[in-house]
Formats: C-alpha cells, structure tokens, sequence
C-alpha cells in the first residue's frame, strides 16, 4: 500500500506540480527492472485510472515524439537505461518529449 501510494499519489503529484506543459496528462516510460518493481506494487488500469497516464511505453523500445507533453521516466539507475535516455534528448531540437521527470527504481 506504500509503495502504490508514493508512485500513484506521490509522484505524479509532484510531477503536476512542475510540469512544463499540460499538468493534465503524462506519458510514463519504463525500462524492464521499473517495470517489474512498478507490477509487483501496482496494476496498470489503477495508473490509467488516476487520469494523468495516458500513454505507457518501454525504455527500450523505438517510441514515438510527443514533444509538448512531460514524460516520466521510472527506471533502474543502470548504465544502459541512462543511455537510452540520453538518447532522447540529444542534440539541440531532436527531443523526444516536451520535458523530463525522472525518478529512479533504487539509489
């Protein structure tokens, strides 16, 4: 229930609060290790359900620019998840997404 808590309520609630654009809507990305963590704690339609979520993708996937919309990042602190990342975000207009929320499955 704590866990659920800090990444339902918690989270994207302090995601609200900085948004750089809509703070109505999200787009949540995951790598496999967050994904995990994320499952054992929480089911998907409860994230959908709190009506901030409305796009779910893969870190490791090929994804699709959403370039005015704020993207979480929920991820292992692993090399490989830092890259991919990076990748969407390099160069000076090839961005991704509108803005980045990261946070991290461990310290």
């Amino acid at each position: 229930a704590y866990a659920k808590r800090r990444f339902l309520v918690d989270m994207i609630d302090n995601v609200r609060r900085y948004s750089k654009f809509s703070s109505d809507y999200f787009i949540l990305i995951v790598d496999n290790a967050a994904l995990k963590v994320f499952s054992s704690c929480c089911q998907f339609y409860e994230l959908i359900s709190t009506g901030k979520i409305y796009h779910i993708e893969k870190l490791e996937k090929n994804r699709k620019r959403f370039r005015k919309t704020d993207a979480i990042y929920f991820i292992s602190p692993s090399e490989e998840s830092i890259r991919l990342v990076n990748q969407d975000f390099k160069g000076e207009v090839d961005f991704k997404y509108g803005a980045v929320h990261l946070g991290f499955t461990s310290h």
